[in-house]
This record gives structure tokens, sequence and C-alpha cells, in this order.
């Protein structure tokens, strides 16, 4: 291990990769950072512009809280969760560049097709657009970045790449509720969709194709092994396992009532979308941004003398967001709310850079971006889609005990998911230190297969 840090710091001081290699130059690789955050701030946009539209969809087409739940949830994350993996094994195979632009397009020109729905199905079919492109950023994004920065530098720079989604939720809302007040709902997916039009062709003609494990010593892409042989390997990873449940419960808590706030608000609250817009969109971004930066830097602090302290990042996370929930629903008035709403934003993403800097670690080179694939495919899947959809059908369900506070019942009954999510995290904590000691094994093998070639 100490062999393993001696070669890490020579990394961040030459510029060289553990077997020598000239990495690209420090602004080279800073700048692909800064146009991968800037892409997952586009990402964020277009998946959580729906929010605020929710009540003027609603009222237009005439839909029920479990179709809103539908548009909002599963049209867009089970088409991910379908299209996550394979796209991950083409950026395993194929450049990733190419990859990630060409989704960046194609969710792009999915929230711009938006603005033209004249029906449930057409909105649904443009959301699973959406879903499908997002797919190509969420695992090959973080492996391009750990093809080019040393372990000992992926949590802080996984923290900076995890903040552009925290920056894209704020101005979702923000943009949401002005575009809502002076132009309708349609003209909020144009100011959604165009940026990453833009974005996409700069990042493919910008950036470089780069050896996959560059920063790990690899002279060269490793072979890749068939899909099965793949998914053997992640899932004996015990650590990455137990993560991907404790996170899907964090995710289907905390995912599952933000979205619902916007809509929660307005019916319930009785405020206009351009008067909560702003101050929502400030207070969840602001929140989210701050549990992004602070968690790959706090991961790394605590997990100096014992890695196992990382996952009581996410067991806090977890107590913190249920605590938040019933503070939000039950105890706060509106000002207060907002605040909480923050609070809530932050634990949702304090363990998001720990996650993807585990995944991105802990596998072989070659399953890297499958290994994120996998992980965020089971937490979009439950927290993304099933959340918003399974308190929409409670909503659905409760209304005729509450009438309308069964949306804010239905909001508090979620929090019950804490107690398999801190069980998890538990068992993840127990055998991440002896996954870390294989995982150190394996690059050991493969740099020297390398070499030995």
């Amino acid at each position: 291990m100490a062999h393993h840090l001696r070669e890490a710091n020579d990394v961040s001081q030459t510029g060289l990769s553990a077997s020598g290699v000239e990495l690209p130059s420090l602004p080279y690789r800073v700048y692909i950072l800064f146009l991968l955050t800037v892409i997952a701030a586009i990402s964020a946009v277009d998946r959580q512009i729906f929010d605020i539209l929710v009540e003027p969809i609603k009222a237009e087409f005439s839909l029920s809280d479990s179709q809103i739940g539908a548009l909002n949830g599963l049209a867009y994350a089970g088409v991910y969760a379908i299209a996550v993996i394979p796209l991950a094994r083409l950026a395993d195979r194929h450049p990733r560049r190419l990859v990630i632009a060409v989704s960046v397009a194609l969710w792009s020109a999915a929230t711009t097709v938006s603005s033209a729905a004249k029906s449930f199905i057409f909105l649904f079919v443009a959301r699973m657009g959406v879903g499908f492109g997002e797919a190509g950023l969420s695992s090959p994004g973080p492996a391009l970045l750990s093809d080019l920065f040393p372990k000992h530098q992926r949590g802080t720079v996984t923290s900076v790449y995890m903040a552009g989604p925290a920056i894209g939720m704020g101005l979702a809302y923000a943009i949401g509720g002005w575009a809502i007040t002076n132009y309708g709902w349609r003209s909020a997916f144009l100011l959604a969709g165009i940026p990453g039009l833009i974005v996409a062709p700069l990042f493919y003609f910008t950036v470089r194709n780069f050896p996959k494990g560059m920063a790990d010593g690899l002279l060269r892409d490793p072979v890749q092994p068939p899909f099965f042989q793949t998914l053997k390997t992640i899932f004996a990873i015990r650590t990455v396992v137990w993560l991907i449940g404790g996170l899907a419960c964090l995710a289907l808590m905390v995912n599952g009532v933000l979205r619902w706030i916007p809509a929660y608000l307005t019916r319930i609250e009785n405020i206009d979308a351009v008067s909560f817009g702003a101050t929502l969109g400030t207070a969840i971004g602001a929140g989210s941004f701050v549990g992004h930066i602070l968690g790959g830097p706090l991961s790394d602090f605590v997990g100096r003398r014992d890695m196992r302290r990382q996952l009581t990042i996410g067991i806090l996370a977890t107590i913190g967001a249920v605590a938040t929930i019933w503070g939000m629903f039950q105890l706060a008035d509106i000002n207060q709310f907002y605040v909480l709403a923050g609070v809530l934003s932050f634990t949702g993403g304090i363990f998001a850079a720990p996650l993807i800097m585990i995944c991105t670690t802990l596998p072989p080179v070659w399953a890297r971006a499958t290994t994120a694939a996998v992980t965020l495919m089971a937490i979009y899947l439950i927290g993304f889609g099933l959340g918003p959809a399974l308190i929409g059908i409670l909503s659905d369900m409760l209304a005729s005990k509450y009438g309308e506070n069964s949306l804010r019942a239905a909001l508090l009954s979620i929090t019950l998911l804490a107690i398999p999510g801190v069980l998890c995290f538990l068992m993840a904590a127990r055998f991440y230190r002896a996954d870390i000691v294989s995982s150190e094994a394996q690059l050991a093998r493969d740099a020297a297969a390398d070499f030995a070639d």
C-alpha cells in the first residue's frame, strides 16, 4: 500500500502514470473535467425540469398522480435502466468521448421535442428518449475521469464532477418557474434542451481518446471479457452489492420526495410556480452542491485510517433524510420548508462522490464503466423510477381517506425504507477492506501482464 501511495504522489508531481507514461497536461485534464461537469449540469436540468412543470402538464392533459409519477419516474428511469449497461459496455470497448457526445445530443434533442407534446403518450416517449440519452453519460463520464486522474485524487475530482447535477437541479427549478409564468411550460423544455445540442459537438471535437486505465499505469486498453464474465466479477465485489441496496433505499426516499415537492407546494400550499421556483431551486441546488462537493473530500479524509469509515457517510445521510422529511411535512412553516428541502438535497448528494469513487476503483479497469452502470441502473430504476411512481400510486390510494393531504401521507410513509438502507450500508462496511485488498492485487496483475506483453 505504501508503495502504491508513493506512486500516486509521483503521478501528481511529475504528470506521469504509475507505469511512467506521460499523462495529458493538468490544464487539459481540468478542461475535460470542466466540460464533463457542465454536461452533468445540463443532464440534471433536462431531467429535473419536468418537476416544476407537473401541475400545468397535469391540467392540460387531465392526468392522475399515477400518470404523473410514470412520466416523472418510469418513462425516464425505466429506459435508463435498460440502456445504461449496454452503453457502458460500449464505453468500455470504444472511445468514451464518442459515447458521451452522442448521448448528450440525443437526450437534448428529446428534451427539445418535449415542447411539442400533444398527448400523454407523446410526452412519455420523449421522456424515454431523455432517459436513454442520459444513460450514456452516467457511467462513461466517471470512467473517463478515472482514466485521467490517479486514485488519490478521484474523490475530489468526482466531487467537482458531481457538483454539476447539483447546479443543474437548481437551474431547472429557476428556469422552469420563470418560463411557465412568462411563456408557458413548453418553452421550459426548449430552454432546457438547446444547451446540450451546442456542447455535444464541442466535447467530441476537443476531447481526445485516451487509453483506459492510463492513470493506473496501463499502457493500452485492456481486453474486454464477455458480458456475463464481467457481471460475475462485479457481483463478486460484495461491497458494491450491498452499496446498491443502501443507495437504492436512500435514493428512493430522497429523490421520490424531491420530485414531488413542486406539486406539493402548488397543490397543498397554494403557491404558484414563479413564486417558489427560484427559492426552491436555490435551496435544493445549494444543498445538493454542498453535499456533492463535500462528499469526495470527506470520504478521502475519514478513510485515511480506516476505509470502512467512508460508509458511515451513507448511514448518517439516510438517518438525516428521515428526520428532514418528517420536519418538512409535519413541523415546518414555509420558510423552514425551503431550508429543509435544501438539507434533504444535501443528504441525497453527500454520498454520490464516494459511491462513484468506489465503483470506479474496486473493479478491474475493464469493468469500471460497467460496474458504475450496474450500480446506477439499480439506483435510478428504484430511486428515480420507482420513487416518484410509488409516491404517486400511494397518493391515489390514500386519497379516499386523507383527501388533499394524501400526497403528504404518501411522502411521509416512504421514510420506512431507511431501515433496510442502514442495514445495507453496515454490510457494505463489513466487506469493504477485503475488497480493497483484492482490487489492489488485481491492478498489480493487470499492470504486470501489460509490461510482460
